[in-house]
This record gives structure tokens, sequence and C-alpha cells, in this order.
């Protein structure tokens, strides 16, 4: 699997780095994502203390080696409530506010999704899902690029 390299750096000077691995193989390409999915993730930012936003990503560097960096951004952060298990989604948005699920993590996730291909790829749409409509399973972070604070 291709990997993705994002750089986070925290308000607080503190700094991560996190690899995610391409999907594209997985959807014979990138997932799209409706505007409408963003506007439900908005919405459950705004009315559960489980989820928030902020600034944090510095960098991102592509599988080939390319400076993504000043692209509209999310990485959304998840973990589940029950099983304590972490989700990474990063994703591209577009000029129509639509979005493309670029990449996914841990590596753990990852090699589930990439050996499973059909039914990971129901279980990761399920798991999208599942992030805005059940709100208190999960906690959820979505960060954005530091360069729009």
């Amino acid at each position: 699997m291709k990997s993705w390299e994002i750089t986070l750096k925290y308000s607080d000077g503190s700094a991560k780095k996190l690899d995610l691995f391409d999907v594209k193989n997985l959807f014979n390409g990138y997932l799209k994502i409706k505007r409408s999915y963003f506007d439900r993730l908005l919405k459950a930012v705004k009315i559960t203390k489980n989820y928030f936003t902020g600034n944090a990503i510095e960098m991102i560097i592509s599988p080939d080696k390319d400076d993504w960096t000043f692209n509209p951004w999310m990485l959304v952060l998840i973990q589940d409530n029950e099983k304590k298990k972490p989700f990474w989604l990063l994703i591209k948005r577009e000029r129509d506010l639509s979005g493309e699920l670029v990449a996914i993590g841990p590596k753990g996730f990852a090699d589930y999704n990439d050996s499973n291909s059909d039914e990971a790829r129901r279980d990761l749409k399920r798991l999208m899902t599942y992030l805005v409509v059940y709100i208190n399973k999960f906690e959820c972070g979505v960060l954005l690029p530091n360069y729009l604070s």
C-alpha cells in the first residue's frame, strides 16, 4: 500500500507524524463523498461534546513524494467508544464542496481494508455513515490545515 505522510503541528507547539494509506486501489479511484455528508458532520460537531474541530495539519506528502499541503484537506481522527479502536480518514475537499476519501489509517485498519476488499469497502462506508448518525458511539476530531488559521 502506498503511504501518505501527514505532519501535524498543534497550537501548543507539539508535533506528530502519521502514515495513512492510499485507497485508490481499494475503490478503483478515490471514494467520492457528497456535500451533504460534510453538512451532517458539521452538525454533529456542533451538537456533541465528543466531536471537535481544530487546525493541526502542517504538511502532507503524497506517495510520490509530492507536497500536497496547500490543498483543502480534512483529517478525521475517530475512536470507537466501545472498542477503543482508532480510525483515520484523510479527505480532500473539492471546489463543489464534495470530497474524496484519499487515505486511511492506522496500518491495522488499512491492512484489513486492503485484504478484504468487498466487505472492507462496505465496512468503511458504514463507518463513515455511523460517524454522522450514531454520534455518541464515537469520539471524533476533524483537523484542518494550519494555513487556514
